[in-house]
């Protein structure tokens, strides 16, 4: 009696047991064209490209004068200082649990916000709205 041929047989159900269960457990993780809107993500990409051009085109800037507690100024291509809402986003790069969102407070030109730093690195997202218009900044911290 040969053996060969039922090994064949054997291996070529096994081959195709494990085929099936890898397609399954791929299928199963896929998220599929269907689930992901690339429409609106490519609408939301041009409204931000178009942002930051009118952001240019109006020359806002952003200084920091001091960080803890953050005081900052907005000024126009001029040097004047700007007024409308500055909302200010401190995150940790590792954790969440410390990332504070607050809206920095005018007082006499400047924008302050009082914030709790804990030392190490911090990425700073400001976000100030006027008159419908938007300007955005990202920065990279390192508190001592």
């Amino acid at each position: 009696m040969k053996v060969w041929p039922a090994a064949i047989v054997i291996s070529l159900g096994l081959f195709v047991s494990v085929q099936i269960g890898l397609v399954r457990l791929a299928a199963r993780g896929f998220e599929g064209p269907d689930d992901v809107n690339y429409y609106k993500m490519g609408l939301e990409y041009s409204r931000e490209l178009e942002r930051q051009q009118v952001q240019r085109r109006n020359g806002w800037r952003l200084e920091v004068l001091r960080r803890s507690p953050l005081q900052c100024r907005l000024l126009d291509r001029q040097g004047q200082p700007l007024l409308g809402r500055l909302e200010v986003a401190f995150k940790r790069p590792a954790t969440r649990r410390q990332d504070q969102r607050l809206e920095a407070d005018l007082r006499g030109g400047l924008y302050e916000a009082r914030w709790q730093p804990v030392s190490g690195p911090w990425l700073v997202d400001f976000q100030f709205e006027r008159e419908g218009q938007v300007f955005r900044s990202r920065q990279r911290w390192t508190m001592p």
